[in-house]
């Protein structure tokens, strides 16, 4: 008896495991036809503009795998990226809320939802959540760009300088520049409080960071001023003009308002008419006349202008200064013709703004580092 049941063990075995694979089979044909109807249904609502519906209809899966992981990541995004702000939140806290998250998915879900909250203006919950993904990943470099933009737009320089250094850490991407910035930025509110030393200090951190930045060399100029070093301020600035020509625009009316003795602007002035002979860059010559005009050479440009206006690269800054050129040389019967036009074109220019970001094209009527728009750093120049 005992051998029959020994030899009946594996028939008996072998019954079970095709039983309980067969109910399995049956399972997973069964969530294979309820999944695709689930998703066609909600994927109707959408296309129907009923997406509070075809919420409904995703989140109420009982569970979550891979597959339906990344659809609801994509869906949330993609409500993201149309400004559907609150949508996007509901997937993607619904996502993060989930137990049965592998941690590559509760990982990306956590970025997404940071991204929400930043898109959304709460800045401190998209901070809360950037920081929790570091706190559990101290190498996850996903978490750095959108906490170091967190803390730029806070302003808080200190904590973007430790972000920007740690993502630098962690990456292939070259920080030194963004990190210099923000040296910069902390230097300038130690010269606005009189701060000279820690300004300098700062500064240093700067250079070391970056070597070759405008910036710093025009942060060196202020620095100088402030401690009356004149001529070596006024040597800062020429580098930084010539390192940048944008920066001729930023740093022109400082320039003539601190450096008003004669020497000094005829200095500035043989200066920049050097450095716009060696690059022929357009912008820098309405500045040029501006300063003629100050020296009382307008009839040594006369030339200059003549021919800018036959050949140069035309800008309405430019074209203004030329005109005010010509009726202040041209005889007398003249003026009242090129007088209208110099008036209307003064107005024009005064109307419009100076200065351009090259990333996105927003304009502004002074200078920034960072375009208030798209936020990149270094794309702003004369209009």
């Amino acid at each position: 008896m005992q051998e029959i049941l020994f030899l009946l063990l594996p028939i008996a075995f072998y019954s079970g495991w095709h039983a309980a694979r067969k109910r399995y089979k049956e399972h997973r044909e069964q969530q294979r036809q309820d999944v695709p109807q689930r998703f066609v249904q909600g994927i109707n609502y959408l296309l129907s503009e009923e997406p509070d519906k075809a919420l409904d209809v995703f989140l109420n899966y009982a569970e979550v795998d891979e597959h339906t992981a990344n659809t609801f990541l994509l869906l949330g995004n993609l409500f993201r990226n149309r400004g559907e702000i609150n949508r996007a939140l509901r997937i993607h806290q619904n996502l993060v809320a989930r137990s049965d998250l592998s941690k590559p998915q509760r990982t990306a879900a956590m970025l997404a939802l940071g991204e929400d909250f930043f898109a959304a203006g709460l800045l401190d919950r998209a901070e809360s959540v950037f920081t929790e993904l570091l706190k559990d990943d101290p190498k996850h470099a996903d978490a750095c760009e959108p906490l170091r933009n967190i803390y730029e737009q806070l302003h808080e320089w200190n904590k973007a300088i430790e972000i920007a250094q740690l993502a630098q850490q962690r990456s292939k991407a070259d920080h030194s520049r963004l990190i210099a910035h923000y040296y910069c930025e902390l230097a300038v509110l130690e010269l606005q409080k009189q701060n000279l030393f820690r300004a300098e200090e700062t500064i240093k951190k700067a250079v070391k960071s970056h070597p070759t930045s405008a910036r710093v060399l025009a942060l060196n100029g202020d620095l100088a001023y402030a401690r009356n070093q004149r001529e070596e301020a006024l040597g800062f600035y020429r580098q930084a003009i010539k390192k940048d020509t944008r920066l001729i625009g930023m740093l022109f009316n400082q320039l003539v308002n601190n450096f008003n003795q004669k020497d000094e602007l005829k200095s500035l002035y043989q200066f920049i008419q050097q450095t716009f002979a060696n690059t022929q860059d357009a912008k820098l010559f309405g500045y040029l006349l501006q300063l003629a005009r100050k020296l009382g050479k307008l009839s040594d440009m006369q030339l200059q202008v003549e021919e800018y206006l036959t050949k140069g690269k035309p800008s309405l800054n430019t074209l203004t200064h030329a005109t005010d050129v010509l009726s202040s040389l041209w005889q007398e019967e003249k003026v009242c013709d090129i007088a209208q036009l110099q008036t209307a074109l003064q107005r024009l220019a005064a109307s419009q703004p100076d200065f351009q970001c090259a990333q996105c094209g927003y304009k502004m009527h002074g200078y920034l580092w960072r375009c208030p728009a798209c936020h990149h750093w270094d794309t702003v120049s004369n209009v």
